[in-house]
């Protein structure tokens, strides 16, 4: 096996990862608040880095420091509406909205890198959006739950915005650093919102404890590495392509940890948006070959 197809399957055990997330999440918001499981999940995450740690990572310069704070702003944006939107919505509509990300990335990419939109990056747009109305805005679908889709798609547009930033401001970073940093960056803004939040803290227990350590080493410290390493040997279309497989997983997994009943709804509006991430996926995986051949 060579590395490029080792690591193809690596990013998709990455993106199962990222899909068992929701439920095991979901499941340990019944007892702690968002804030609080976000805080002491990247600070445990934080710690294992540290440990992990070159010497050259963790003394950064200035500028790597800085720019992986940002960043971090950015990513505990995408984290913190994403899991208080979780108290809210489905752990499977969590997952398929929180996708979205893949869909905006091309608009944001336009509007901040200056990145030129395809026809099909619009075509996706509209599928996803129709998507997400499909999902939300039945007549079955309660306030409480439209708050919670609301909430994830906010993620979804923090996430896009934090890739964006990334992909334009860290090429020549130390990556280690960078994303230690980055990983500080979500610990710090978790903890400083945990007193402005209403609920405390709350109930910190065995299996609160378990979602921590899982999310954060498995989630988070082995995501990141994985993905960092395989983007060397895979081309980014066609990682952008496994992760469409993020929200499939995580709607599997809600259904067989938490027993959640996809409704009628859930099940057509979310095969239009992972659809719709499919097609803007493709569409960047093809436009890629046709320019090598055109270059060749």
């Amino acid at each position: 096996m060579d590395k490029r197809t080792f690591y193809m399957i690596m990013l998709l055990v990455v993106t199962f990862f990222w899909g068992v997330t929701f439920p095991i999440i979901k499941d340990a918001l019944v007892y702690v608040s968002p804030d609080a499981f976000l805080a002491f999940r990247f600070l445990i995450a934080s710690g294992i880095m540290a440990v992990m740690a070159r010497k050259g990572g963790l003394l950064a310069k200035k500028n790597t420091i800085i720019t992986g704070l940002i960043a971090g702003f950015l990513l505990f944006l995408g984290y913190y509406f994403q899991t208080v939107g979780l108290e809210y919505t489905s752990a499977a509509a969590s997952g398929i909205i929180t996708g979205i990300y893949v869909v905006i990335l091309p608009l944001i990419s336009f509007l901040y890198l200056r990145q030129r939109v395809s026809r099909m990056d619009i075509v996706a747009s509209v599928m996803a959006f129709s998507g997400l109305i499909i999902m939300s805005a039945t007549s079955g679908a309660g306030s409480g739950s439209r708050l919670g889709d609301a909430l994830t798609l906010v993620c979804g547009v923090a996430y896009a915005v934090q890739i964006a930033y990334v992909s334009k401001h860290t090429r020549n970073l130390d990556s280690y650093g960078f994303t230690f940093y980055q990983i500080v960056g979500v610990t710090i803004f978790s903890f400083i919102a945990i007193p402005i939040s209403p609920g405390g803290i709350g109930t910190i227990n065995g299996y609160v404890i378990f979602a921590m350590v899982f999310t954060a080493v498995f989630g988070s410290i082995f995501a990141y590495y994985v993905s960092t390493i395989a983007l060397i040997y895979v081309e980014p279309t066609t990682a952008g392509i496994i992760y469409v497989g993020e929200p499939v997983f995580a709607a599997i997994s809600a259904v067989v940890i938490s027993h959640e009943i996809l409704g009628v709804p859930v099940i057509i509006g979310g095969t239009v948006m992972v659809l719709a991430m499919l097609v803007t996926s493709l569409d960047k995986h093809l436009q890629r070959k046709r320019d090598r051949a055109d270059q060749s």
